[in-house]
């Protein structure tokens, strides 16, 4: 279950309206809903919100974050390098 600090650091990297990075994220990890379909917007504010448990979008979820942060501190070291 994602807690509000995990909800707070995941709206700090991937935006407020962080369903838009996780949705085709999730597609491409070939994660679906129980239906078989991709997650909705709403299903994903719910996961995130810590309303509707579930481990592996949980999981996808930290290592998006991590990944966009890895590649958000990369493209600030390479703006420091070349506006110097």
């Amino acid at each position: 279950m994602i807690t509000e600090k995990q909800k707070q650091k995941i709206i700090e990297v991937l935006g407020k309206q962080f369903s838009r990075a996780i949705i085709p994220h999730l597609k491409k990890k070939k994660i679906f809903n129980a239906d078989g379909h991709e997650f909705s917007p709403s299903s994903i504010q719910k996961i995130v919100s810590g309303k509707q448990p579930n481990e592996a979008v949980e999981l996808e979820i930290a290592k998006l974050v991590a990944k966009v942060k890895i590649q958000k501190k990369k493209n600030q070291e390479t703006k420091n390098k070349f506006l110097r």
